[in-house]
């Protein structure tokens, strides 16, 4: 897993104090006194902010026409601050169907393994809501995505998608690239099934990808590695060659989702091989590709994608190369937009993280307020415990320009929570999202 499925770096926090406050002794029943600079953020957000009703499943198509600008775009990310939330996880699930339904958008992409996706999406296609729950089980990499909430929204896709032509249907697909544990058997199988010629040596290719991949090539030298992936371009090589024979005895589109799989094989190793060399950040860079690729197969659909906060946000300095989110922004810029979301107590799903262990999953709870120097603690005074925010209408007020620029702090968290949230905050840019969605008290995510 990286560094938001499993564990998540310590942020330095800025010593600027942009805020005072004052906290009487009973916790339960606080009374924060803010000074004249916090009082004028808290104002201005009131007088920007659209309320939304508290449980995102009863969001009305009305409460949702804010968005009806990005219905143009190419991709929506849609973010998460935890990987653990049920309130930003039924957000997604009712900002996406709000799209399907008024905006024609067709496509849900998910911060997920790109070949277990396309074992659920079989399900999916085929209206076999039954099925769901089982393949998430059973296929699904991540605890992350084992839930309820992300359970209720395939079946939703799947019960659409029974009274729906083919060219109508919801697709859902993941672009992450960080295992082989489906990819090598699904080339294979394709391969075996057009009797291609080079079935034999590429059969061999495919083995040493898969075991390979299992051990993180330790047992590879850098040289042993490069001609790994030499092999893996020959064999993508020969299926170009033999295009036109495979295309015959399949289909154009099974031609070109398996020459991308063999990608991903590729994309995997990479990722694998240099795991912890953040000197240029691999996965992000791939699932950028992936989503743009995925834009081009299903000719053009738009598509809503699902990730982490990090992930999504325009973040140039987020590894090597930036986020997955900057590298879209560079390649599509006014076709791609960001919703962030973020919230500041209540519980959420995480794995506990005692040092440099990491230890039970469980649901894990913050009561505290949020730290002062930081946007969640704005948020948490204004009138409405959720709602929905452009963010450059902030940038109106001088008030907020200052707070941007004396480094006011966000709080995210991963996958792993160590109780200590001061650990989880790191400087806010504007340009990260183009909207953020906020909710002042949040719950877990349901385990299947």
């Amino acid at each position: 897993m990286d560094r938001f499925f499993l564990s998540q770096t310590p942020w330095v926090s800025c010593s600027i104090i942009l805020l005072s406050l004052f906290i009487s002794s009973c916790k339960d029943d606080e009374e924060i006194i803010l000074d004249t600079q916090t009082k004028a953020l808290v104002e201005t957000l009131d007088q920007e902010l659209k309320p939304l009703t508290i449980n995102p499943l009863d969001w009305s198509d009305e409460e949702l026409s804010f968005l009806d600008p990005l219905a143009n775009k190419k991709i929506i990310a849609l973010g998460e601050s935890t990987h653990g939330t049920a309130e930003f996880f039924d957000s997604k699930h009712r900002i996406f169907k709000y799209f399907v339904e008024n905006h024609d958008f067709k496509v849900f992409a998910f911060e997920a393994d790109f070949g277990e996706s396309l074992l659920i999406n079989d399900a999916v296609q085929r209206g076999a809501s039954n099925e769901i729950e089982e393949l998430m089980k059973s296929k699904m990499h991540f605890w992350t995505w084992r839930t309820e909430e992300v359970k209720n929204l395939l079946v939703w896709m799947s019960n659409y998608n029974q009274s729906k032509s083919e060219e109508d249907k919801l697709q859902y697909v993941g672009v992450d690239c960080q295992f082989n544990t489906f990819h090598p058997g699904m080339v294979r199988s394709y391969l075996n099934k057009t009797d291609a010629t080079f079935f034999a040596s590429a059969d061999e290719i495919l083995i040493e990808a898969k075991s390979a991949s299992e051990g993180y090539f330790a047992a590879y030298s850098l040289e042993q590695f490069e001609t790994y992936l030499e092999k893996i371009d020959e064999l993508k090589a020969l299926m170009t060659n033999y295009k036109e024979e495979l295309i015959e005895v399949s289909s154009e589109r099974e031609f070109k989702l398996h020459v991308r799989i063999l990608e991903v094989i590729k994309q995997v190793s990479i990722v694998r091989y240099y795991r912890g060399d953040y000197t240029i950040n691999y996965r992000d860079k791939y699932m950028a590709e992936n989503t743009v690729w995925f834009n081009d197969y299903f000719d053009g659909n738009k598509i809503v994608l699902w990730a982490h906060n990090r992930h999504i946000a325009d973040e140039p300095n987020y590894g090597g190369g930036g986020s997955m989110g900057h590298r879209l922004k560079q390649d599509l810029t006014t076709d791609y937009t960001t919703i962030g979301f973020l919230f500041s107590r209540g519980s959420f799903t995480a794995v506990t993280q005692r040092g440099d262990q990491f230890r039970e999953l469980q649901t894990q709870t913050i009561n505290a307020n949020p730290k002062t120097n930081s946007i969640n603690f704005v948020m948490s005074q204004g009138k409405q415990s959720v709602f929905a925010l452009k963010t450059i209408d902030l940038q109106k007020y001088g008030e907020w320009n200052d707070a941007f620029a004396n480094s006011i702090e966000i709080f995210e968290i991963g996958a792993a929570f160590n109780n200590n949230p001061s650990d989880y905050y790191f400087k806010f840019d504007p340009a990260f999202y183009e909207y953020i969605i906020y909710f002042d008290t949040t719950t877990a995510s349901v385990l299947l």
